[in-house]
């Protein structure tokens, strides 16, 4: 992420700080463990943000800036900031599902509202992970000022997943292989 950084000029920014992952016991309601060290994780950034009257920019590890990214600016007038993220409808990403947010921005009120929503989350069943608990957030509350890079300035870097881990994830060699891999897919890619 530190290298990601740099590419935009915030290696040294002092309002950066690092969240270590959680990483809870068990799943609990959710898909799994990782989904639900990401809500956790997500909720514990949003408060954070809140008791320091502060909006905040999350950005998931595996997050690659994109050219554009250090030139872009988010309107004034925005409490939720899509930064990153993979929608279902390319062309009008507000209209539907949503995945994958790697890269959330949420201006004061705008973490204080969401952290609330989610503190008091409803759901029957599976708890639903992080992204798709930011959708539920804007389907309930259409009047908050939400904006999507188009194309998004952050992208999913190809890494293991601790949320939906794949077979060769799971193992030493195969674990090893797939992170070579993943390395000469990136350097091919820029």
């Amino acid at each position: 992420m530190e290298a990601e950084l740099a590419k935009v000029g915030l290696q040294n920014d002092p309002r950066i700080s690092f969240f270590p992952a959680i990483r809870p016991p068990s799943a609990g309601d959710f898909s799994s463990a990782g989904a639900r060290g990401c809500f956790e994780g997500h909720l514990q950034i949003l408060h954070e943000a809140v008791e320091a009257g502060q909006s905040v920019l999350i950005l998931e590890d595996d997050c690659s800036f994109t050219e554009r990214a250090a030139d872009y600016e988010v309107p004034e007038d925005c409490d939720i900031f899509y930064g990153g993220y993979h929608a279902k409808n390319v062309e009008q990403p507000w209209l539907g599902d949503v995945q994958e947010s790697h890269m959330m921005g949420f201006s004061a009120r705008g973490a204080r509202l969401v952290s609330e929503y989610l503190d008091n989350l409803e759901y029957e069943g599976i708890h639903p992970p992080i992204d798709a608990s930011y959708v539920w957030y804007r389907r309930a509350h259409p009047e908050t000022p939400t904006h999507f890079a188009a194309p998004p300035i952050g992208v999913q870097r190809s890494s293991a997943s601790d949320i939906a881990p794949r077979p060769w994830d799971r193992f030493g060699p195969t674990r090893m292989l797939a992170a070579g891999l993943r390395k000469l897919r990136a350097k091919a890619q820029g």
